[in-house]
């Protein structure tokens, strides 16, 4: 039993000390990011915060690093449109959601080319419709859903982004939250 009652704490250690390890390489260009494929292309939202305040098209200022990790991945696929997926809070009648979808969409927008996005590589959509016209605003399925960043065209693995450093940014996430 004295083995067990060890094996079982050696196991807990290493397991304690995998996830302090992961939770501390938040140092890569896609740390905060949620990277995930989308039948038009590789997807980004933003892990840590919300973009927006409810019912506000206004940037939180907590996500000016999300925007310069994305616009970082933007210039480092200079060949790639990106197109600005964009919902509301959907709390308000029809015509104010669409309205606030589409002022979010630009305030996306903005955040990328102020930090040297060519506007000419954007569009948006609103409502997150599976067949996007830009510029078109749909209304929106859930509240839970969150703005996204898709990189037309591209897939996760043109990101580098692969199963098992999804599998370890899980664990990081999920040491992150046992111990913050």
């Amino acid at each position: 039993m004295p083995q067990l009652r060890w094996l079982r704490n050696a196991f807990a250690l290493l397991a304690f000390m995998l996830l302090t390890a992961c939770a501390s390489l938040g140092g890569n260009d896609r740390s905060g990011l949620e990277i995930s494929q989308d039948p038009r292309g590789v997807a980004i939202a933003s892990k840590d915060s919300n973009l927006f305040l409810p019912g506000s098209a206004t940037l939180q200022p907590e996500s000016a690093p999300f925007f310069d990790r994305v616009s970082q991945l933007l210039r480092d696929r200079p060949e790639r449109k990106a197109l600005v997926d964009s919902v509301s809070d959907n709390t308000g009648s029809a015509e104010y959601n669409q309205e606030l979808q589409e002022v979010r969409a630009l305030s996306i927008m903005k955040a990328l080319t102020t930090r040297g996005i060519d506007r000419s590589r954007l569009a948006y959509v609103t409502g997150s419709s599976a067949a996007p016209t830009p510029g078109t605003m749909q209304p929106v399925g859930g509240a839970a859903q969150q703005s996204k960043i898709i990189i037309l065209g591209a897939s996760t693995a043109d990101m580098n982004v692969s199963t098992i450093e999804r599998f370890f940014d899980d664990i990081s996430n999920f040491g992150k939250s046992l111990f913050n």
